[in-house]
């Protein structure tokens, strides 16, 4: 045909190759086709439309493809029509002609093996414009929208004089309610742009048109700036023909010969137009800074928003057949009450039929006194064993009694049934039943069962509390009579009832006992206030039967509600006389109300008390406040759509939760509870609320584990997810749930082989995997919370179920999923970004259980087996998800994790015998700590973890809160334990040690410092190890001044008093202690010294400290015994002679060149004398320093008497005159030498003529004493002053066994704090050179830029939250397999830089297994990441075109990778790591690399 012109020309792109995929192109009249033509990739097309120049797109090089047709001609066709077919191969077979076939149709249908095709359309308008109004149905795979030719789709048709050409537009579009639309795949949505192309015979040079744009406007109407054209209507395409298209262009022509030339057309638009397209027109305002900031942020909802629009309990009024139809039922049972005793035989049995369809008809009632008055005489004759009697046959004499019994307790349904019991006496008279001897239990039980309905109301409890009716009297003695064990059980759970609501009757004021009371009741009131019908109460059971129609803490909400309990809380939390712990006791009350159904109920009907409640307890900042607002949030919304299901805003509202962590964890733990999700799961079903609920059920499927709700739920969810896109993600998830042999307590292999079916690929959190592992904690741990650890109640089911696992090899598969994970985070640390939001929630959802079931299995398996268990296969992996978890930011739930881990390692010391036999080194226990040790050595990204978890295994250091001597003893006994496997272990722990007290990190050094205090405190062996290394470490620490973080840590750990005496044990030359091989440590004091006088003053500080931690005679680690001498304390708490006079002698020197030190230095160093002052010994020993050195204090005088007196000279000045007057005087009781005044005179050589003692402020005193004793003319003799010398100290192991436990750490008057950083060294630079230094210490075959790029590369293998088309893992290990070469960089030469262009980053992904959301790298790039939806390729980033002339590549047309190389071939595709970061390109590498 000579008017054959181009219909359409674009591109469509899919996410996935390895499924058929399809497409539409929709037509807005109808057309004949006459060729289709794919365009090559990298295919360049000249024509004339804006930009100039289209490239193709088409991916892969080689495919087979299918053309459909809707063929109007046929209108009762069911199917579509074959255009035909085409193998495609690039540049060889790439267009199909269809001249043959004239076939008018609409729309075009593309069925292919493709993932991205460029497509151009010709054929011609055709000449009959008939309508047909037929709709399409949708095909499996495609994204089509479809309604006839009426629809109103999103593209501008323009008429040309010489060439009409019709474009599609393939956008989210809004269709007429009459319309159908069906929404699948492809995804993204392909956008397709409406420009001018050419015809087929097109030269280059254009045809001038002047185009109409297909719009209607009513009159008057105002024009509103938008981005494109509006979609033209479609009654203006309906009614077109031939003609009026002339028409049409003439008034178009003459439009734009009034109005100017007008482009009419939608140029190309960029991709940040596109993405953009959907955004409504606005009209312009000015705003400030602070309102463009408020735009951006997230608002979180109105917490205190919780009241409800209509009562909050789950009424259900009768209709009026049923209101008519009871009344009825009251006046035939009036009339035959009144006629009882003479009536006939059968009257009475008519009475017993009545009272039981009155049974059955009874609920929350309106009654009115005449109905008041007809059912109270129908419950008195129901309970009146004379009318029973008068039955005339045997069957209705029991019938009789029963139907009364259940008549008393239907009664507690209707609003006044508790007046109606009253005024019979019920309460009564039914104990009276149970009392009588010839009564069948099941009667007996049933009239329990009523009085205890009859209890929820306080009026009955009042009544039976009573001293006058003597029912609490008779329902003891029934109880001490009972033989019965139901019987027992069923009074013991009445009872109970009564003591609650007597408590809260008598307890003005809720204490902490009160409140734990009162918690412990309504957490356990399930199993200990029940009444169950079939139940024999034994100690031991499969399962306690659990009624869930009469919970028993519906009863305790009722005496709650009459007692007022909401505001009594709120004064406990506000009242400054109350506790702490009785706050604290509050909170947990509170938190385990908004745990249950029930206890939101309740504080939803007391609003403004709850609000109240909300505030106190701060409910804006994170806790208990805010964990109770939010789940209060959910609740309301829940109630809300249960009373109103119509209520769009209550579901709109409870989805917008899901932006916030906090609404997430109240969402997951609120809608599990009872029917709470049968709430939401109508709405699935619903067109317009369907996704909002969907999404909340997928969330909640996602992360609850509470599994248990999908046992009966999970089939029909299922069902609704075949029309509910977002729930099909969660398939997976629920798919094992619906099957019931997956909730057998007897046999769980199903189970067992879903996990380790999933375990090779754990890492990418497969839902069938964590749907295993959840439903397997819930058949091994009971669930509910509600047995009382107190009562010998036990649920066999439970252990049977743990039983089953490990027979089924449960262990195994479990470690198989731990591993894989710990394989996959091998440095956890660098996914702290990616496991931040919901990865790290759905990661936790899996490790949970998986920790919770190994834990179980390892304790049951040392319980039975002690120490012939050697199985160790589960450590490490469990020390690998500890480290994984602590890179996990903190919540409840990782501390639950946490702690759970923590106690699976615990469980291997126990495996010890008890009588202390056996080999050490060979235990579990010994072989644990082992592979701890090794693992915090093994990597520096294990060194926190690594500490923190041997920090929380090992025991808390010993405090004097341990009163009790026999829980003293016990303690001691276990630390010598731990000290016995560590000791096992001295090699490892030794290295471990070593290697950390060389480190700068302020964090390790921390968990370092308390590591160390711990393991001194077990016995005297590890205290020993500890300070060897300490030591160890000043000694290689050459020069000190460059390793101040050693003596930071070393001053730091003295403080500790069983280090501080490690520390003198060690350096002392005459110690008993002393081995060979310690011989080294006592010149580390000499050492110390030393670099005193001559480091920087860092070090000098540190140094310092150290020396005033070993000179403080209050620091000791043996008890102080008043019976015996100070002296001996002093042995245990100051370092012997010979370290002592070194330490004195820097001192001294300090002080005689004062001038030369800072004022806190030459502050710390007076401190040291005076506290050394304060005994003789130390005294002594000053002295005699001082003499030896006598010119030192008058340097000091002179130089503090020229110090300027402020806030930081006034210390110094002070300790310089209490140290020269504690010289001669004794203020102290374990002080009897002093100096004579001459010999402080001769000391700072005094001088009564201008003394710089003179000039010290607070020195009065101090000169008059030596002014009088100048004047006395009889000098008073000299004594001479003998050395003190202290008793032997005792053996490091005998001063442990005479410990104190209340002075475990310095005196309280040295407050200085030890810090590990920065901030303690000196403001210097020093250049590294980090290569050289990389050459030096990596080995020879290390290729450092390979491993980073290998490391930095790795992300999750599918993101749990965002999940993709599922694929084989044979292929997800082949793409691994493919990609990994292409990681490392083995050429030698420059290679070019592969700009990461969409498109080749998406294809990329689906080699790794699905689309990384959370890889390590920069964030999130909007430019690089938008999906390709023009037939144009994707735009460059300016730094990609940048790296691409760096690299020596031609950035030329619009991206540049048609010519991307010039120096050698382009890498493969598979180099792409992620669309988060660049790819790391080979450089010329450095020698010591090749």
């Amino acid at each position: 045909m000579d008017n054959t012109e181009l219909l359409f020309f674009d591109t469509f792109s899919h996410d996935i190759s390895e499924e058929l995929n399809l497409d539409l192109v929709q037509f807005p009249k109808p057309v004949y086709i006459s060729e289709v033509r794919i365009i090559p990739l990298g295919a360049r097309v000249q024509a004339d439309f804006p930009g100039g120049v289209r490239l193709g797109a088409t991916n892969p090089s080689q495919f087979e493809i299918e053309f459909f047709v809707n063929d109007l001609s046929k209108p009762g066709a069911s199917t579509f029509e074959s255009l035909g077919g085409l193998e495609y191969k690039q540049n060889v077979h790439i267009q199909l002609e269809c001249e043959r076939k004239q076939i008018p149709t609409d729309g075009l249908v593309l069925r292919g093996w493709y993932t991205t095709i460029t497509l151009a359309v010709y054929g011609t308008l055709t000449k009959s414009l008939s309508n047909p109004q037929e709709v399409i149905g949708p095909t499996a795979g495609s994204s089509v929208c479809v309604g006839g030719l009426e629809e109103t789709t999103e593209c501008t048709v323009s008429i040309t004089e010489q060439q009409p050409e019709w474009y599609y537009e393939n956008q989210q579009q809004t269709n007429p309610p009459q319309e159908a639309c069906v929404t699948a795949t492809p995804s993204p949505p392909v956008q397709l742009i409406q420009t001018v192309e050419p015809t087929r015979n097109s030269t280059a040079e254009p045809v001038g048109t002047e185009p109409e744009q297909w719009e209607e406007h009513p009159p008057n109407s105002v024009q509103k700036p938008v981005k494109r054209p509006s979609s033209p209507p479609s009654e203006s395409l309906v009614s077109l023909s031939p003609e009026s298209i002339s028409a049409e262009e003439e008034d178009g022509e003459r439009d734009a010969g009034e109005t100017g030339a007008v482009e009419p057309f939608e140029p190309i638009l960029s991709d940040e137009d596109i993405m953009a397209d959907d955004i409504p027109p606005v009209i312009e305002y000015e705003c400030d800074t602070t309102q463009i900031a408020d735009l951006y942020v997230l608002h979180p909802p109105d917490l205190l928003e919780i009241e409800t629009s209509a009562e909050t309990t789950e009424k259900k009024l009768r209709e009026d057949a049923t209101l008519e139809k009871l009344r009825e039922t009251l006046h035939s049972l009036a009339k035959s009450v009144l006629n009882f005793v003479n009536g006939p035989g059968q009257e009475k049995e008519t009475f017993v039929h009545n009272c039981e369809t009155l049974c059955s008809i009874l609920g929350s009632h309106e009654l009115d006194p005449e109905d008041f008055k007809e059912l109270t005489n129908i419950v008195n004759a129901g309970l009146d064993m004379e009318f029973a009697r008068a039955q005339p046959q045997p069957a209705y004499k029991v019938r009789h009694v029963k139907v009364g019994v259940r008549l008393s307790e239907a009664l507690c349904r209707v609003s006044l049934g508790a007046d109606i019991l009253l005024e019979v006496n019920a309460p009564y008279k039914l104990l009276e039943l149970c009392m009588l001897e010839n009564v069948a239990l099941p009667v007996k039980l049933s009239a329990l069962r009523a009085l205890d309905a009859a209890l929820i109301s306080p009026k009955i409890v009042k009544e039976f509390l009573k001293s006058e009716t003597n029912l609490y009297k008779l329902a003891l003695e029934m109880l001490d009579g009972a033989k019965l064990a139901r019987l027992k059980y069923a009074l013991s759970s009445l009872l109970r009832k009564v003591h609650v609501y007597e408590l809260l009757e008598e307890t003005e004021e809720l204490s902490e006992l009160a409140l734990s009371e009162l918690m412990n009741s309504y957490s356990y009131a399930p199993t200990l206030m029940a009444q169950p019908k079939r139940q024999l109460p034994a100690s031991a059971q499969m399962e306690f039967e659990r009624e869930q129609n009469r919970n028993p803490r519906g009863h305790l909400i009722a005496y709650f509600e009459h007692h007022k309990l909401a505001c009594r809380l709120l004064v406990t939390l506000i009242s400054p006389q109350s506790h702490v712990n009785s706050i604290k006791a509050a909170r947990r009350f509170l938190l385990r109300l908004s745990d249950t159904k029930e206890g939101l109920l309740y504080l939803l009907k007391e609003p403004e008390i709850t609000k109240s409640i909300l505030k106190a307890l701060r409910y804006d900042h994170p806790g208990v406040g805010s964990i109770l607002a939010w789940r209060l949030q959910v609740a309301r919304c829940l109630i809300s759509l249960q009373q109103e299901p119509v209520d769009w805003m209550a579901l709109k509202k409870l989805h917008s939760f899901l932006v916030f962590p906090e609404g997430i964890r109240a969402i997951v733990t609120i809608l599990p509870l009872n029917g709470f999700l049968d709430i939401l799961i109508p709405h699935l079903a619903d067109a317009n609320l369907g996704e909002f609920a969907a999404e909340v059920v997928s969330t909640t499927v996602r992360y609850s584990d509470r599994v248990e709700i999908f046992q009966t739920r999970a089939a029909e969810i299922i069902e609704k997810s075949r029309n509910q896109a977002h729930l099909r993600d969660v398939v997976p998830y629920l798919t094992i749930a619906a099957q019931a042999s997956s909730w057998n307590y007897g046999d769980v292999s199903t189970l067992v082989a879903a996990i380790r079916k999933n375990a090779d690929r754990a890492a990418s959190l497969p839902g069938e995997l964590v749907t295993a592992c959840r439903i397997l904690v819930y058949l091994v741990f009971p669930s509910k919370n509600d047995m009382d650890p107190m009562e010998p109640y036990v649920e066999l089911k439970h252990r049977n179920a743990l039983t089953q696992l490990f027979a089924a090899d449960g262990l195994t598969a479990l470690v198989a999923v731990m591993t894989n994970i710990t394989e996959f985070y091998e440095q956890p640390y660098l996914h702290r970004a990616a496991l931040t939001g919901r990865r790290g929630l759905a990661l936790v959802a899996l490790l949970l259980p998986c920790v919770k079931l190994t834990r179980a299995i390892l304790e049951r398996l040392v319980k039975c087996m002690a120490t012939d268990f050697k199985d160790l296969t589960a450590v490490l992996p469990l020390l690998g998800v500890y480290s994984l978890v602590e890179a996990i930011p903190s919540n409840s739930i990782i501390g639950t994790l946490s702690d759970q881990i923590v106690g699976t390692l615990l469980v291997f010391t126990h495996a010890v015998n008890s009588d202390g036999s056996g080999n050490v080194a060979k235990s579990l226990w010994t072989q644990m700590l082992g592979e701890v040790l090794k693992r915090i050595a093994l990597s520096p990204c294990n060194f926190v973890p690594g500490m923190k978890l041997l920090s929380r295994l090992l025991p808390p250091i010993l405090t004097s809160k341990e009163t009790i001597p026999e829980d003293m003893m016990r303690a001691l006994g276990l630390r010598k334990l731990w000290s016995a496997h560590l000791q096992a272990q001295a090699s490892n722990l030794t290295e471990t040690l070593r290697l950390l007290c060389a480190s700068w990190d302020k964090d390790v050094l921390t968990l370092l410092s308390t590591v160390c205090k711990q393991l001194s405190d077990l016995a005297a062996p590890t205290a020993l190890l500890v300070g060897r290394c300490l030591l160890d470490g000043i000694l290689a620490a050459t020069p000190l001044e460059n390793n101040s973080p050693i003596l930071a840590l070393l001053g730091d750990l003295a403080r500790h008093a069983p280090v501080k005496a490690t520390l003198l044990t060690l350096t002392s030359p005459a110690s008993r202690a002393q081995v060979k091989s310690d011989q080294r440590y006592p010149p580390v004091i000499e050492m110390l010294c030393t670099a005193l006088k001559t480091t920087n003053d860092v070090v000098q500080r540190e140094i310092i400290d150290i020396f005033e931690t070993l000179c403080d005679s209050s620091l000791s680690l043996v008890q102080e015994d008043s019976s015996e001498p100070f002296e001996k304390k002093l042995t245990h708490s100051v370092p012997s002679k010979e370290p002592l006079l070194s330490i004195l002698a820097v001192l001294i020197e300090i002080l005689a060149s004062a001038s030369k030190y800072q004022v806190d230095v030459l502050e710390s160093t007076l401190q040291i004398l005076v506290s050394l002052t304060s005994h003789n010994y130390g005294l002594y020993h000053v002295k005699s320093c001082l003499e030896n050195n006598p010119d030192a204090l008058r340097s000091l005088l002179e130089h503090v008497s020229n110090l300027e007196e402020n806030s930081n000279t006034k210390c110094t000045l002070e300790l310089t005159v209490t140290f020269l007057e504690s010289l001669i005087s004794c203020k102290t009781e374990n002080r009897s030498l002093y100096l004579r005044s001459q010999q402080l005179m001769s000391l700072i050589s005094w001088d009564k003529n201008g003394h710089p003692l003179d000039k010290l402020v607070g020195a009065k005193d101090l000169i008059e004493i030596l002014k009088s004793s100048e004047e006395k003319e009889e000098k008073e003799p000299i004594p001479e002053m003998l050395e003190p010398l202290l008793p032997t100290p005792e053996a490091l192991l005998n001063q442990f066994s005479q410990r104190s436990f209340g002075a475990v750490e310095s005196s309280s008057k040295r407050t200085k704090k030890c810090t590990f950083g920065a901030s303690r060294q000196p403001s210097t630079e020093n250049t590294v050179d980090l290569l050289a230094l990389a050459s030096e210490l990596l080995p020879a075959d290390f290729n450092l830029l390979a491993e980073a790029q290998l490391l930095c590369s790795k992300a999750p293998p599918d993101d749990a939250t965002q999940p993709l088309q599922p694929k084989s893992q044979a292929d997800s290990q082949d793409a691994r397999d493919v990609q990994k070469p292409t990681n490392v960089p083995a050429a030698k030469t420059k290679q070019p830089f592969v700009t990461p262009m969409r498109g080749r980053a998406q294809f990329a992904n689906n080699l790794r297994g699905g689309q990384v959301v959370g890889g390590v790298g920069r964030g999130s790039d909007p430019f690089r990441s938008r999906p390709p939806n023009t037939s144009r390729p994707p735009s460059l980033h300016v730094d990609d075109f940048v790296a691409l002339e760096t690299c020596g590549a031609q950035p030329t047309g619009p991206t540049g990778y048609n010519k991307i190389n010039i120096r050698g071939p382009c890498p493969p595709r598979g180099v792409m790591v992620g669309t988060r970061s660049r790819p790391w390109v080979p450089e010329p590498r450095p020698p010591y690399l090749r």
